[in-house]
């Protein structure tokens, strides 16, 4: 065991409850404060139903985030948006913007 010699330091019937528990301590400290800092916990002890998925992302804002190479150029733009018939499923639409055909070739050296 590496660093085994600490038992003759620390009588191990002493500092094994004293290790366990400061990782319970601690767990239970990290717990008590996540739980008691998000907003979502109390409406799923409660068996609230879940958002929908317009509720989430509103379709009116559709503004695509644009992929940039590393001079700056705009190369690609990708869209995200909710897929129609109330499902939780999304379509993805990748395209290539104009200009940064350089992209596709690469050098052979």
């Amino acid at each position: 065991m590496n660093n085994g010699r600490i038992w003759c330091v620390v009588n191990p019937t002493v500092g094994l409850p004293l290790f366990i528990g400061g990782v319970a301590l601690t767990s239970l400290t990290v717990h008590h404060y996540v739980l008691s800092n998000t907003s979502w916990i109390g409406d799923y002890w409660k068996g609230s139903s879940k958002t929908s998925v317009s509720e989430v992302v509103p379709s009116n804002t559709s503004s695509p985030v644009v992929l940039r190479t590393e001079d700056g150029k705009a190369a690609f733009a990708i869209n995200v948006t909710p897929a129609t018939g109330g499902s939780s499923s999304f379509v993805l639409k990748v395209e290539r913007l104009p200009g940064d055909l350089a992209l596709a070739t690469t050098d052979a050296k």
